[in-house]
């Protein structure tokens, strides 16, 4: 079972202002049209459901991203959060008709713009086509960032305990040592505590004191939130050579936990 965590950032109540143009405004003809773009390197199918709002996915490669489908098609966007070179990643959830980066102030629309915020940039947006058989898209690697579109009036705001985020099952999460020993392939689940420590960042086990973790790379230790602001709860990560490669926060919302 997944432990409980009581993190400041995602009880907070975000209001930025911001418009976001309605799912069916967006123009998504050139995905299920005759000119869609072509897919390069597939990334696997998703299946596209009956109803129209934002469902979390995993792609082939197990990299977490966003189906969203409104009456006029379907799209799919990768849920990491762009940010600066070493920062730590966190991913993106969906909340009242937008991206929102819960623990920051970067605000997206449903094509992946960027509205509002300090975000290094758009949401990666991947080519997609229908696939051969049943109400599917297969999706492409290519992925690319549409231009952001600030400046638009309205107001937007967003409950995190009601947003739709990535969560794992009952029996998917890892201690961060007993990750980096047995070394699961793909994305996996980790729980435990970002910290600075000696000069290198490092996942400690959940409710430990850091005795044990496992060191992460290409996350500056300068960059490691403290104090309040520690990044402690659920991340979704991928391991090798006994440390972790690349890790994402996922604060968790309240039915996720």
């Amino acid at each position: 079972m997944i432990r409980r965590v009581h993190s400041v950032a995602s009880r907070v109540l975000v209001g930025l202002g911001v418009a976001v143009a309605a799912l069916a405004a967006i123009g998504y003809a050139f995905i299920f049209s005759g000119i869609a773009t072509p897919v390069a390197r597939d990334l696997g199918t998703i299946t596209i459901p009956d109803e129209d709002g934002a469902v979390p996915v995993y792609l082939a490669d197990g990299r977490p991203a966003f189906l969203i489908r409104s009456g006029d098609g379907a799209l799919v966007l990768d849920a990491r959060t762009p940010l600066a070179a070493g920062a730590p990643g966190r991913l993106v959830s969906w909340c009242n008709g937008a991206f929102w980066d819960l623990i920051g102030t970067g605000i997206w629309a449903p094509d992946g713009a960027l509205l509002a915020g300090d975000s290094q940039g758009s949401l990666v947006l991947y080519p997609t086509r229908p696939a051969s058989s049943g109400p599917q898209a297969a999706v492409g690697s290519d992925g690319y960032r549409v231009a952001a579109r600030f400046g638009e009036s309205g107001t937007r705001e967003c409950d995190a305990w009601e947003a739709t985020m990535h969560t794992p099952r009952d029996g998917e999460v890892f201690d961060p040592s007993v990750a980096a020993e047995e070394e699961p392939p793909g994305w996996v689940w980790l729980e435990g505590r970002l910290e600075a420590i000696d000069g290198q960042a490092l996942l400690c086990d959940a409710g430990g004191d850091c005795a044990t973790g496992a060191v992460v790379r290409g996350i500056d230790p300068a960059t490691v939130p403290a104090g309040e602001t520690v990044l402690d709860g659920t991340f979704i990560g991928r391991i090798r050579d006994g440390a972790i490669d690349e890790l994402h926060y996922v604060p968790l919302s309240e039915a996720g936990r």
